[in-house]
């Protein structure tokens, strides 16, 4: 399956996109440090969904975890331009529901990827 058609993609891209509004709408001192690194998050998480998407085993399971740990970051500092009124309620809320969908997507993703790698170890007779 193309990595685009993927519902996790989908939300990620979502994502991406508040993010860009979110660094339009940012204080210029903000918009250019702040505001691209939440944007570039986001973008990172993309890239790593389709490499988790083109590989197997292992290194399914490194894409997946990489992320799960840029939704970290993109939720952390969602929740700073909340705190700093850089964003309304609602665009918080939103990313916020996006972070969980995606973080709920990838956990699953990455228990089956894990299972699925480990019945493909090596068998010893």
């Amino acid at each position: 399956m193309l990595h685009t058609n993927l519902p996790i993609y989908k939300k990620g891209y979502d994502l991406l996109t508040l993010a860009a509004d979110v660094q339009l709408n940012m204080p210029r001192t903000f918009k250019q440090s702040f505001g691209k690194r939440v944007h570039d998050e986001c973008v990172d998480l993309l890239l790593e969904i389709g490499y988790a998407n083109a590989s197997r085993g292992e290194q399914r399971c490194d894409h997946i975890r990489n992320v799960l740990r840029g939704l970290e970051v993109v939720s952390l500092m969602m929740r700073v331009s909340f705190d700093k009124r850089f964003i309304s309620h609602k665009t918080w809320a939103t990313s916020m529901e996006l972070t969980g969908t995606i973080g709920d997507q990838a956990g699953g993703w990455l228990k089956k990827s894990a299972i699925a790698s480990d019945s493909m170890g090596p068998r010893l007779q």
